[in-house]
């Protein structure tokens, strides 16, 4: 169980799972569009710039939107928060990584708005939060958020066909999830949508936050997954097809009142 959970009584526990095992055999809508609720929170898409940051921002994006469902009010994160947290609970201290060392980060530090501790264009490891960053950041663990792996992080394999369908019910019950890809080397697109490439093509590799999904036969794979990608700083999709091969982990973050 993660720290945040210890929030929460065990009948809420055994509720979100009852709710959990009804929805799994609930059956899927065809579409799910997380876009219009991210921006009346205030959540646009962020451009990493020149860093290698693209966990951190999609993490980011996964934390702000549960936070914004607990707090009912809006605004952007601190990314540069979220790495600093991170770099408290690894060694040595670097820009970027994985969803794993996010979450302890927060779990223990919390995270502050982007106001407080904004980007920077470039990484500076001795940076540290204010105390007014840290005080309010600290507030915010008393939210009780959980974390949630729908696919533990693996660069060997893509997504069975499980991890696949959480995700799209994770998706349709009104959460972003937090995706790790294997990625192409030399990223093409057709009308917003990443083109497929083949397992030699790719490198590992870059994260984006998936907001949605569309059923399309057209696509390969049947579909596509609505991105939120940091790297571009706006909105794609990716077909389901290259989810399915390319996919290293995923996560939601989540909160129940």
């Amino acid at each position: 169980m993660s720290t945040a959970s210890s929030f929460f009584p065990l009948l809420v526990i055994g509720t979100l799972l009852s709710i959990a095992h009804a929805a799994e055999e609930a059956p899927l809508p065809a579409e799910a569009d997380l876009r219009p609720r991210l921006t009346e929170a205030g959540l646009a898409p962020r451009a990493q710039g020149k860093r290698p940051t693209c966990s951190v921002f999609t993490f980011t994006g996964g934390l702000e939107f549960a936070l914004a469902q607990a707090r009912k009010d809006a605004g952007h994160l601190s990314v540069d928060f979220v790495n600093w947290a991170a770099n408290q609970e690894r060694q040595p201290p670097r820009d970027g990584g994985f969803f794993s060392d996010m979450w302890r980060g927060y779990a223990r530090h919390g995270v502050c708005a982007e106001d407080e501790m904004p980007y920077r264009a470039t990484f500076d490891a001795d940076r540290r939060p204010d105390e007014k960053a840290a005080a309010s950041a600290a507030r915010n663990l008393s939210l009780g958020l959980t974390r949630h792996w729908l696919k533990k992080w693996d660069p060997r394999t893509g997504l069975s066909g499980d991890e696949f369908r959480s995700i799209k019910r994770t998706l349709a019950a009104g959460w972003p999830v937090c995706g790790g890809f294997r990625w192409p080397k030399h990223a093409k697109w057709e009308l917003g949508i990443l083109r497929m490439c083949g397992p030699d093509e790719v490198f590992d590799g870059h994260s984006v936050l998936l907001t949605g999904f569309r059923d399309d036969p057209s696509q390969a794979g049947g579909g596509v997954f609505l991105i939120r990608d940091s790297a571009s700083g706006v909105d794609r999709a990716m077909p389901y097809a290259f989810a399915k091969a390319f996919m290293n982990d995923a996560l939601w973050i989540g909160w129940q009142p």
